[in-house]
């Protein structure tokens, strides 16, 4: 049985075809995707505007401006990889503060760094103690141009326009309240909700890893590459097969009985399969980029249980009476690509649509091994607890032992009329 198991990994392996298919396509898609999807999460991302301040006698007449620009501006602290200066927030990532100053003596001198292209905003106080801001004509193309690259400079000069905006708003309450009611500045609730922020949004984190936004598509791509190894356990079983192959007509009447020569051919898919799919696997994880959150050790395990379930599901099609190989195979291929459609693999619109089956037809999500093998590596990402992810193990292992089941018989006490 060693020597079959041997022959059959040997022979799997001399399948150029296969091996590129199993192996290069998906890392050539996996490269694609990172390509396409590799800037999205830059352009969330907070990047530092270059300002200009205007340093008049309206200016230093208000001292406030000059201590919020002092508290968003480039300091002394840490250097980011770029140059930019850059503070450490909870997760230990560099953050880059908000903007970087350089003062002008005059509003005129501050409009010519702007047309110069030497500064992106200007900030000024008026005459009545208000903060000004203005953006130069080509940093609003940047920021509203669809097709420049993804810089994160929409995200940015809105974050610094709602503080600009705040910090009116609140000068504008302690104004008021001197003015009209001096002792509220003396009430400790008064002044502490002065600034309070509360009508804004909350970033909240429900695990303890952040995932990628992109994640999804890549582990469709792995549903993909695993439905796709189903090719791996036809052959193994037509070379055991004696109306199918030449091979298979030298082992019908070896001494080592059908039975361990079907596990050899077994588990030689298996091994091919888990082989393909691992690979595929770590170059997402570190060519792509996509963290699993330390659980790397689990998405092996996920390798593992998905490359079991393909290989029982290519051993009933390879099971199947009275269809030829190259048949087979096709039809390995046109339900790798038909699954994965259902599975979220071709966009946006498949993703959607893979939601909408889970939510309003859940039996029919189970039962598609595309979308269960997809859901390995989510369940890895997305919960704490592993509970979802042995649950799913649980759905596929079942469907395994079921064609398992089916392929045995189908191939139990096989007669041939003729080779």
């Amino acid at each position: 049985m060693l020597q079959t198991l041997l022959v059959n990994l040997k022979l799997h392996f001399r399948e150029k075809a296969q091996l590129f298919w199993l192996f290069a396509f998906p890392i050539i898609l996996a490269t694609m995707f990172n390509g396409m999807f590799g800037n999205i999460a830059e352009s969330y991302a907070l990047h530092t505007v270059d300002v200009v301040v205007v340093n008049n006698d309206d200016w230093r007449a208000s001292p406030g401006a000059q201590m919020l620009v002092d508290g968003i501006s480039s300091d002394t602290g840490a250097t980011g990889a770029d140059g930019d200066h850059a503070k450490v927030d909870d997760d230990g990532d560099a953050m880059p503060k908000l903007i970087t100053v350089t003062e002008a003596a005059s509003m005129e001198a501050a409009d010519r760094a702007l047309l110069d292209a030497k500064a992106q905003g200007r900030l000024s106080v008026d005459g009545s103690g208000k903060l000004q801001l203005a953006i130069s004509q080509a940093t609003q193309t940047s920021a509203t141009d669809v097709m420049a690259s993804s810089s994160g400079l929409d995200i940015s000069l809105t974050v610094l326009g709602n503080i600009v905006d705040l910090y009116n708003h609140n000068t504008a309450v302690v104004i008021n309240a001197a003015q009209h009611n001096p002792s509220a500045l003396l009430d400790d609730a008064f002044t502490g909700s002065i600034g309070s922020s509360s009508g804004f949004t909350k970033e909240v984190q429900l695990t303890n890893f952040k995932p990628s936004g992109t994640a999804r598509y890549y582990y469709a791509l792995l549903g993909m590459a695993a439905m796709m190894a189903m090719s791996f356990a036809v052959n193994a079983v037509s070379l055991a097969q004696a109306n199918l192959s030449a091979l298979g007509i030298r082992r019908s009447v070896a001494p080592l009985p059908k039975l361990q020569q079907l596990l050899a051919g077994f588990l030689s898919s298996w091994i091919c399969s888990f082989l393909s799919l691992t690979v595929a696997m770590l170059y997402i994880r570190f060519g792509c980029q996509i963290s699993l959150g330390g659980r790397e050790w689990a998405g092996l395990g996920a390798c593992l249980m998905a490359s079991f379930a393909t290989s029982a599901f290519g051993t009933l099609i390879g099971a199947i009476q009275g269809v030829s190989t190259s048949a087979k195979q096709g039809l390995c291929t046109a339900l790798a690509c038909t699954l994965s459609l259902f599975s979220g693999l071709y966009g946006s619109f498949a993703m959607d649509l893979s939601d909408q089956i889970a939510q309003h037809a859940p039996l029919l999500s189970m039962l598609n091994p595309a979308q269960q093998i997809t859901n390995l590596f989510y369940d890895i990402l997305y919960y704490d607890s592993f509970r979802p992810f042995f649950a799913t193990v649980g759905v596929l292992a079942a469907m395994s032992l079921v064609c398992l089941g089916m392929a045995t018989v189908l191939l139990r006490r096989q007669r041939y009329e003729h080779l």
